[in-house]
């Protein structure tokens, strides 16, 4: 009997061990997965249009750290003779922690945030700054999840472009097997294949030929003699630059010789000072440039002399009768007509005009 007592309390500390044991792994477990999860909570109301992904315990966040769970999730009852709203169509109830009450105002918004593109939704809570704290079973303001519904359009956009350009694509491929446009009748016109071969051929036999060094382009490849003539005229315009160098020659005088540009320097010199001279109207040349005298006897000048052409092309004075009057002229080819016969009698009849007479008295 007595060893039977012994093996009782035995098996009862080896069950009380196994009882304390799960008891700190449960604690460990919620303290990992749930954060102050043995301090005080409160609820919280919201509602929602949907909560599709949405599960029971998944997690409420406030601006992205963890502060309570959701704790329940049901359709949000009918109120008779009110028609259903659609935002409120879900009720979701939080379970929060109390150290977070002064932050989730009554100027927060919940809203169901999906992790990734297609991972676990869970529940938002942005910071209040000008409410008030929310008390047990207040209220949260929800608003709809933003972010996938406009993933969705922009998807839904995005394949509506890529059906419209397949079907473009698709479009130009049937244009272009049918030999329609430039890049179908390249693609499929016979005719063009063949003048493009014909290019082809020609430009390998002309590709040939100047390897061959026939023509002007195969000489200027293929012939030595070209090369030869280029190196001697390169030795040449070398050895025509190392002549320069030694001041050989005119060239190699002009850019080393000394003395020429003494001379230049003694002419710019000289210019300088006739420049001063003409300057100062010393000379016939600074006369000419300064002298005002010269420029009025011009002027004067130049004022007779359109009086005087003036007078000329006036038919009233003897001048101008000289120059514009046509008698003067009938008159003078009348006389130049008389002398010519004149001279035609005598040439022909000198004793005519010759003859003298003596006479005794």
């Amino acid at each position: 009997m007595a060893q039977r007592k012994q093996l009782t309390w035995t098996e009862l500390r080896v069950g009380l061990f196994v009882l304390v044991g799960l008891a700190i792994l449960a604690v460990g477990i919620f303290y990992v997965t749930a954060p102050g999860v043995l301090g005080p909570k409160y609820r919280l109301r919201t509602f929602l249009p949907e909560v599709a992904g949405l599960a029971t315990g998944a997690p409420a966040r406030l601006d992205g750290v963890e502060v309570g769970n959701v704790e329940a999730i049901r359709v949000a009852p009918r109120v008779r003779g009110q028609a259903p709203e659609k935002n409120r169509n879900i009720e979701v109830v939080l379970r929060v922690d109390r150290r977070y009450q002064d932050d989730i105002l009554t100027d927060s918004t919940v809203s169901l945030v999906t992790e990734g593109l297609l991972g676990n939704r869970y529940v938002n809570i942005t910071r209040g700054f000008t409410g008030v704290p929310l008390k047990e079973g207040q209220e949260l303001k929800g608003v709809e999840e933003k972010a996938i519904k406009e993933v969705v359009q922009r998807s839904a956009d995005l394949l509506g472009n890529l059906n419209a350009l397949s079907d473009e694509v698709r479009d130009l491929i049937a244009g272009v097997q049918e030999g329609r446009g430039t890049l179908g009748k390249l693609l499929t016109d016979e005719q063009a294949y063949a003048h493009l071969n014909s290019i082809l051929a020609k430009s390998d036999q002309m590709v040939s030929n100047v390897q061959a060094g026939q023509g002007t382009l195969g000489k200027l490849v293929a012939s030595e003699e070209i090369y030869q003539k280029a190196n001697t005229a390169v030795g040449r315009v070398d050895t025509l630059l190392a002549d320069i160098q030694a001041q050989k020659g005119t060239v190699g005088k002009l850019i080393y010789d000394p003395s020429l540009y003494d001379n230049a320097k003694q002419v710019a010199e000289k210019g300088n000072l006739l420049l001063t001279d003409v300057r100062a109207g010393k000379g016939t040349l600074g006369k000419l440039a300064t002298d005002e005298s010269l420029f009025v006897n011009l002027r004067d000048t130049s004022g007779h002399l359109a009086a005087a052409t003036a007078k000329l092309n006036d038919n009233t004075t003897s001048a101008g009768k000289l120059f514009s009057d046509p008698k003067l002229y009938d008159n003078l080819a009348g006389l130049s007509g008389d002398l010519r016969l004149l001279v035609g009698d005598l040439r022909q009849n000198p004793k005519k005009f010759l003859r003298v007479k003596f006479a005794l008295f």
